[in-house]
């Protein structure tokens, strides 16, 4: 009896030191209620979807060079034979897009600054729906900052894509790589969905892929597009940008079907 009462003594101790050790860089599992996770990963056809990350070491922050919705964005994607674990639209929503643990297809590590073991099956990438760095949303830098955490990444295995991909935008990724700076260790409850220095650069809607319900046409119109949007994509840095002009004329078509 003295036995057991010991014994159970020394499970209350060992429970009180396990509930109060801080395990560095492991964030706790994401709150249902900040973020929860839609998945549609069945709707991703990339080649060897399923098969197991190799190492998951990094975590790449990319931007869609377009806005659309997520399903939209997993559209572009198929249609590229590429993929990526996650997708965070305007509002902030995560979307799960290949099956949890799995590899994607979203980055080709060839700058001098990436780590010589990056691959894509050594990281993880999610994708926030913007026309470029400046038009992505402190929302969603606060989402992803919440993601990377609950996978448990470290802050300094967190690259923007045009860090590591000579072919994109150098700043692709890197408003948010600097909202999980300033916010590393802030805890969750008190993440900002806004913040007066990091989210200044927000875009206007110009350039929205989807069109609110005002600009749709109505039954019988039909609308044209001004000037050559060409000209906009050519620009573009995240994953509507190819490196042919075939490439671009196949975006097109894809946001045209969007429209549709």
């Amino acid at each position: 009896m003295k036995k057991d009462i010991l014994l159970l003594e020394h499970l209350r101790v060992l429970q009180q030191k396990l509930s109060s050790t801080k395990v560095p860089n492991k964030g706790k599992v994401i709150n249902e209620i900040s973020l929860s996770v839609n998945d549609i990963s069945g709707s991703s056809t990339m080649k060897g979807k399923g098969t197991p990350l190799k190492n998951d070491k990094y975590f790449i922050i990319h931007h869609t060079a377009g806005r659309g919705s997520a399903q939209g964005v997993v559209g572009i994607l198929n249609g590229r034979k590429l993929g990526v674990q996650w997708v965070i639209n305007r509002d902030g929503e995560l979307y799960q897009t290949l099956p949890k643990g799995s590899f994607g297809q979203h980055v080709v590590p060839n700058k001098g600054s990436a780590p010589s073991d990056m691959n894509n099956r050594t990281s993880q990438g999610v994708e926030i729906v913007g026309n470029n760095d400046k038009d992505i949303l402190i929302k969603q830098c606060k989402s992803a900052l919440l993601l990377i955490k609950d996978l448990g990444y470290s802050l300094s295995n967190v690259y923007g894509h045009g860090e590591v991909q000579s072919n994109k935008e150098p700043t692709e990724g890197q408003k948010c790589k600097r909202y999980a700076t300033k916010y590393w260790s802030t805890p969750e409850d008190e993440l900002p969905d806004s913040d007066d220095e990091l989210g200044k650069d927000v875009e206007s809607s110009d350039n929205d892929v989807e069109s609110s319900d005002n600009d749709k046409p109505k039954d019988g119109e039909t609308t044209k597009p001004e000037g050559n949007p060409l000209d906009f994509f050519k620009s573009l840095g995240g994953i509507l940008k190819g490196s042919k002009e075939v490439k671009i004329q196949e975006d097109l078509q894809r946001i045209k079907d969007l429209l549709k």
